[in-house]
Order: C-alpha cells, then structure tokens, then sequence
C-alpha cells in the first residue's frame, strides 16, 4: 500500500489526488500518515461515502510528511 500511494504522490506531485476506495484502504493511508503498525489504524471507523483528507506536505520550510485534514467526515 505505501509503495502505491508513493508512486502516486511522485507522479502527481502538486496534484490533487481524489480517490474512490474502501474503508480498509483509507485504515492503510491514515496507518502510513501517521506511521501506525496496520492494526493500530483498524480503530478508524470508516463510514459508507464519508470524506478522508491527507494532504501530503513537501516543499520548502514545510519539511516532508502528511498531514491528517479529516476522517470519516459525512459528505455535504
């Protein structure tokens, strides 16, 4: 999973990146953001249509990393 959201961030860096994807997939990106062990992030409860944000942060006086916006948050 972290290879795949890597390679993503490399080849839309400065992008916005929107995806469509199931609850076990949003538990391995928040796991990867905030450097979790994978069991760890199964404590997010992720809601049918709900709305995660991760914004990666690379650029200078930024540093590098991830920044969690919001989790599980319903649709407008």
């Amino acid at each position: 999973m972290s290879r795949a959201l890597n390679r993503l961030v490399e080849t839309y860096a400065g992008r916005d990146i929107i995806a469509v994807a199931h609850g076990g997939t949003i538990r391995a990106a928040l796991a990867l953001a905030l450097d979790l062990a994978p069991e760890a992030a199964l404590a997010f409860t992720i809601e049918n249509c709900s709305v995660t944000r991760i914004d990666h942060i690379d650029g200078p006086g930024m540093g590098h990393g991830w920044r969690v916006v919001t989790v599980n948050r319903p649709p407008r």
